[in-house]
This record gives structure tokens, C-alpha cells and sequence, in this order.
């Protein structure tokens, strides 16, 4: 141990020694339990008096870093060594290569279109932009103190069950009242049809485990939910892109592809579909199921925002044709409530669930408990109606302003379709304009949306991107849509 003191400074001797073997100890050149060298010869190396010396290790004792034995000496205390770890981002990385050991799968997913356009729209760095794809919600329209109220409620009402062990597929009483709420939707169910999720991609990881072996075909719509295709790479599924139009996913276009190749899962988003806001039709929802039957592999239906029709209007779930028990019913409250309420849930037959319950028990044991209670005091109380029948209006009256926006600001080269509800709207690029050189332009301006490459399953041939409007304002939307419309048609003039 190598100790430096100066007798010249007016600090005392006992101080000096005190604080350099904090030092020694802060930078971990003892380890636990290790053993000081005696006073005696401290003091001697340093040509100074022993009680000196004793004095600084008294100190030491005093304030946690050292302990002393009778007849054995003074030793390291090992809660020292913990209490001043070193701060994560400051260890020496020369010491340690930690990025030889990532794996081959992190590596892909770091090289994927998906990481680098992360940086592209991290919004904790654009906190004051117009953001056409913020997950953020929008605040002044939520109903914070019923939900407030309601997480009191249930806390009080079923504190036993919420601060004790429970079943991995959710709270039961959430679940009943699911069950009768899915037969509105035209899904008949049980509470033991139905495991409670932590969002919709948790449910897609944990029926992707239970179904896919690496190498195995998953289809999707072309432009899908970044989501589905990040738990599908990271399962090394090999998934197949399905083209689509205003109607949805192209049937025949599907059936062809099944002719050719086994596939074992398709993933389907038919109701306000992300990103394109379509909505597959009736006739095509049916056909669907017929292939699944035909060809022999299993559906999952997304249908996270079929509540926010503009008029009204429910489609009929995909699910409302099942008679094999092949289609996996996913549901979730993220987009119609609160976007920070990572609560889903997946319909299938009850020997079905209780093995995505043992895959989902490796991962959480279960969902949040006083949510799924929260949740549930919410809509017995009538206020997730009330929010919604509020919510729709302001997503309809936003729908009718970004409309007129774009067709005000934006080139007649640019198209784009109308829709029914939800919170996206597509906008199909001229082919000589990339949509990711067009977000760096808005950029500069203020003004974020989402490129087609977070989507694109395969190459488009055509450039797009998605807007999100249901959390942006009047206000921001006029002015967001006219900066993109300028931009772009500045593009098209080759400015």
C-alpha cells in the first residue's frame, strides 16, 4: 500500500492518512475484508509517530470504511467498498471488451433500418417539435383524476388479492368482465379464454415462442407494426410481406404466396390497420379465414383500436368467423386510453392459453395486478365510456383538419385514402422522393413523422410515410402539415 502525505501542508498527518486510504479504497485496491497494514509499521514506513496512524484508522472505523478485530488488526469493511462503486459509465472499458460478448442476435437487431432511425425520431431530443408519431398522449384530454379515482377504488376494494400472489393469466375479476365486454365485440370467451398481457407486443413474443421455430414463415401486411416485425426477427422467423389497398391485405396476392411456400403464422392488423389506417373487408376477412383452414396455419388478430370509429361503426372481428380455434384475438387499451397502459390481452382456446401462461410466467410471473384492478373499477364506472365517446369526437374533428390540411398544402403528387377511425393516415410518395431524405429536411424545421422503412417488411418499389394525428392539436397540425407540404413540393421542384 502506497501512501502519500505531505508533512509541509498544514492538514494534519492523521487526516492526510485517513483520506488516502479512502482513496485506496474508492478506487478498489483493497478488496473486502483485507487487512490494513499494522500501526507499527505504517507508522514506521512513513516515519511517523504510531498514534498517528491510530488516529486515522479510528477515524476510518468511525465513519464505516474499516472495522477492527482484537488482537487481529483493522480489516477493509466491505459495505465501504459497496457504498462507493464506481458510477456504471465511467469503468474503465480497456479493462473489460463487454461487446465481445453480445450476442448474434443483438448484432442483426443493431444493424437493422429499425435502430438507426431510433436516433431519427428520439423524442426526448425533440421534446418541443410537431411530432407525427409521438407515443406520447396527448394530456389535456385525459381523464387523469377518474383514472386517479379509480386506482384508489381498487386498491381499497381488493387489497388482499392486489398485494398477493395471482394467477398468470391476469385478475380474475378483470377477466370476467372482459369476457362479457368481448361479446359485444361478437366474441364469445371465458375468463380461462383470456391471459392478461404487459402490451401487445408481450403477446406476440409469447404466441411466437409457442409457435415458431427459427427458419419458419410468418406473413404480414407489407407495411406492418414495427413491433410484430421486431419480435419476429428476434424469433429468426422468416416473414413474407402481403401487398395491400384501401380494402386491406390483397387475398389473392396472399393465396399465391401460400401455394409456394408453408407458412405456419400471419399476423393481420384488419381494423384501422398501422400504418396505413385501412380496413380490411368484409369479404375479405371471410376469405382469410377460409385460407387459414385451406392451408393450415394460425392468425393473429391485432385489433388494437377497433373502438375509434369516427361514425361509429364496428367492423366485424376476423375472430367472429373462427369455428377451428386457429385465430389468436389480441386486444389492448394503450391507444384508446392511456398509451403508458401497457395492458392487452389474447383470446384462444383455454389448453392454448394455459401454455402461453407457462411462456409468459418465464418472463413476469403476471401483469401488473393494480392496473388490471384500476382498469377495471374504470369501466364499471362508466368513465372509460365517457372518455371514449369524448376521445372519438376529437380523433374525428382532427381526422377532418389534417384532411383539409393535406389537401391545401400538399403536392397532387403526393396520395393518400381516406379512413374510417383510427389514429394513422398513409401517404404514398412519388417513386423519385425517399421519405427518410425528406424527414431529414423537416427536421430542420421542427417537424417529425415516420418513414416507410420502420414498416416495410419488403422493398415498396414506392416511397410513404405514416402521420399520427390523434395526439397533435388543431393548431400543430396546420402548421406541421404546410412545413411538410412546402418541403416536399420544394423536392419535387428540385430545391
Amino acid at each position: 500500500m502506497i501512501i502519500k502525505i505531505d508533512k509541509n501542508r498544514p492538514l494534519p498527518m492523521y487526516i492526510q492518512i485517513r483520506d488516502e486510504i479512502k482513496r485506496l479504497i474508492k478506487e478498489g485496491k483493497f478488496n473486502p475484508h483485507e487487512k490494513l497494514p499494522p500501526s507499527r509499521d505504517l507508522a514506521k514506513s512513513l516515519n511517523i509517530s504510531r498514534n498517528t496512524v491510530i488516529q486515522s484508522y479510528t477515524l476510518l472505523e468511525a465513519e464505516g470504511f474499516v472495522y477492527s478485530v482484537t488482537g487481529k488488526g483493522t480489516f477493509v469493511n466491505p459495505r465501504s467498498i459497496k457504498k462507493v462503486c464506481k458510477n456504471p459509465d465511467n469503468y474503465d472499458v480497456k479493462r473489460f471488451n463487454f461487446e465481445s460478448l453480445f450476442s448474434i442476435a443483438w448484432r442483426r437487431f443493431e444493424a437493422s433500418v429499425m435502430s438507426g432511425l431510433d436516433k431519427l425520431t428520439s423524442y426526448d431530443n425533440f421534446k418541443d417539435y410537431i411530432t407525427f408519431d409521438s407515443p406520447n398522449p396527448d394530456i389535456e384530454n385525459l381523464p387523469i383524476e377518474n383514472f386517479r379515482n379509480s386506482l384508489i377504488n381498487s386498491i381499497k376494494k381488493y387489497e388482499a388479492q392486489l398485494f398477493s400472489s395471482e394467477k398468470t393469466e391476469g385478475f380474475y375479476q378483470f377477466r370476467e368482465y372482459l369476457s362479457k365486454y368481448m361479446l359485444k365485440r361478437g366474441i364469445y370467451s371465458d375468463p380461462d379464454n383470456i391471459l392478461i398481457t404487459s402490451g401487445i407486443q408481450q403477446g406476440l413474443s409469447i404466441i411466437g415462442r409457442l409457435l415458431i421455430d427459427p427458419g419458419d414463415t410468418v406473413v404480414l401486411e407489407n407495411l406492418s407494426y414495427p413491433g410484430a416485425l421486431s419480435v419476429f426477427r428476434s424469433i429468426q422467423a422468416h416473414y413474407i410481406g402481403v401487398p395491400g389497398d384501401k380494402e386491406g391485405m390483397d387475398i389473392n396476392i396472399l393465396e399465391k404466396i401460400l401455394k409456394r411456400k408453408k407458412v405456419k403464422l400471419l399476423y393481420t392488423i384488419p381494423t384501422y390497420q398501422n400504418p396505413r389506417g385501412s380496413v380490411l373487408s368484409f369479404d375479405r376477412r371471410k376469405a382469410l379465414v377460409e385460407l387459414s383452414e385451406k392451408y393450415g396455419f394460425a392468425i393473429i388478430e391485432d385489433d388494437y383500436a377497433y373502438e375509434l370509429s369516427f361514425k361509429g361503426i364496428e367492423e366485424i372481428p376476423i375472430k367472429a368467423f373462427d369455428v377451428s380455434g386457429n385465430i389468436f384475438y389480441m386486444g389492448s387499451f394503450s391507444e384508446s386510453l392511456f398509451p403508458g397502459i401497457r395492458l392487452s390481452w389474447i383470446i384462444a382456446p383455454k389448453h392454448i392459453i394455459k401454455k402461453l401462461s407457462s411462456l409468459k410466467k418465464s418472463e413476469d410471473i403476471y401483469t401488473n395486478l393494480i392496473l388490471q384492478a384500476a382498469v377495471l373499477d374504470f369501466m364499471e364506472k362508466g368513465y372509460f365510456n365517457k372518455h371514449l365517446k369524448q376521445f372519438k369526437k376529437i380523433l374525428a374533428k382532427r381526422y377532418e383538419v389534417i384532411n383539409y390540411a393535406l389537401t391545401r398544402y400538399f403536392p397532387t403528387e403526393a396520395k393518400w385514402n381516406s379512413i374510417k377511425g383510427g389514429p394513422y393516415m398513409w401517404i404514398d410518395l412519388p417513386s423519385d422522393i425517399d421519405s427518410l431524405d425528406l424527414l431529414l429536411k423537416t427536421r430542420e424545421k421542427g417537424v417529425l413523422f415516420a418513414p416507410d422503412r420502420i414498416f416495410a417488411v419488403e422493398d415498396l418499389g414506392h416511397s410513404g410515410f405514416r402521420l399520427k394525428f390523434s395526439n397533435v392539436n388543431e393548431d400543430k397540425i396546420w402548421r406541421g402539415i404546410e412545413i411538410i407540404g412546402n418541403i416536399l413540393k420544394s423536392m419535387l421542384s428540385g430545391g
